[in-house]
């Protein structure tokens, strides 16, 4: 009796240390949000990391309507010591307008090391190639030229119907979020994206931009991890007084 019992408690341990592990998994998880705004622009970015996988979701969070190029979120800038690898894109629930598309991928590209062109931010995401990197898509296997509006970010509170010919002539576009994958190496913490980001809209760098600031709390706290510990140590102690 005392051995079935000895071997279903080491069972119980078992479940345990997978059920804490996988919520330790859970609690390792962070994320940091961005948001900024100018006039009748606003926008956000959010950084999600999970172990090595990096998501970026961009967000034209604007109520306004779109009626001109430089409404188009077409690129956000940022600071990190890592070198990042770009992997996919996906539509994050949006829709296409002006046009139809394959991949969302086919119209973005990342690049790292950009020194002046990025408003003073060494990495970035842009559908336009602004003179920066070699000015080609690189989140899908077709590596597209990087020119005008295509595949920028229409507003949230875009009329579809509305526009000038700058943003009904050109497309796909975007209505209103895309989901960015990338791969994070080994050492690569969220906090080195720092404080800020840009938002670059239009096709050009002149075109508007504006800070995003980063939003307070949005990264869990390190304790987590620690009371996710003590409650695994805690409950494989009882289980331990039950065997002995």
């Amino acid at each position: 009796m005392k051995s079935s019992r000895t071997k279903s408690s080491f069972l119980g341990i078992g479940v345990v240390w997978g059920v804490m592990t996988f919520l330790a998994g859970q609690a390792a998880a962070s994320a940091i949000t961005y948001t900024g705004s100018s006039g009748n622009l606003s926008a956000s970015v959010t950084f999600s990391l999970t172990g090595n996988t990096l998501h970026v979701t961009l967000t034209n969070t604007s109520p306004s309507d779109v009626k001109v190029p430089q409404d188009v979120l077409t690129a956000v800038f940022f600071n990190t010591t890592h070198l990042l690898t770009p992997v996919s894109a996906s539509l994050n629930g949006s829709t296409v307008f002006y046009g139809s598309l394959t991949s969302v991928g086919d119209g973005w590209g990342y690049y790292s090391n950009l020194g002046g062109g990025g408003h003073g931010k060494n990495d970035g995401i842009t559908a336009v190639g602004l003179g920066i990197g070699d000015g080609h898509s690189n989140f899908s296997g077709t590596h597209h030229s990087l020119g005008g509006l295509d595949y920028g970010l229409l507003s949230a509170g875009d009329d579809s119907a509305t526009g000038n010919t700058g943003v009904k002539g050109k497309g796909p576009l975007i209505k209103d979020s895309i989901e960015f994958t990338l791969t994070a190496p080994h050492g690569f913490k969220l906090r080195e994206l720092g404080n800020t980001v840009v938002f670059q809209y239009g096709s050009t760098l002149s075109d508007s931009h504006f800070r995003g600031n980063l939003e307070p709390a949005t990264v869990p706290e390190p304790g987590t991890l620690l009371i996710v510990g003590s409650g695994m140590l805690c409950i494989a102690g009882v289980l331990r007084r039950k065997v002995f």
